[in-house]
């Protein structure tokens, strides 16, 4: 890795020179790039995607009554939905129809 030596600023290979916008212009050999340019180090890996459905959500739950169909199982969650002085916004979604709503606390 190189820096300019006028401005400082880091300086990264462009097919096979080294330019700063300070005017600081310098040629590069393959070997310099490879030496100095080339990285290796361990990659990240591989994430697992979770996939879901209606039946499996991944939201705590509260018991409730639906409205709709009765339902005695709900999930919830906050939502910060106005300005942030006033209190969050807390949403209930039914279980058994999906039926969502805002709870009144």
């Amino acid at each position: 890795m190189e820096f300019c030596p006028n401005c400082g600023k880091m300086l990264m290979p462009k097919k096979g020179m080294i330019k700063c916008g300070c005017g600081y212009e310098k040629s590069l050999t393959d070997d310099d790039i490879e030496k100095q340019y080339h990285m290796e180090g361990e990659t990240k890996p591989q994430s697992k995607v979770i996939v879901t459905d209606n039946k499996n959500v991944a939201l705590p739950t509260t018991r409730i009554t639906c409205y709709k169909c009765g339902g005695t199982k709900g999930y919830w969650w906050t939502v910060q939905t106005r300005s942030a002085d006033e209190a969050p916004t807390n949403f209930i979604r039914c279980a058994k129809c999906g039926n969502t709503w805002r709870s009144s606390n």
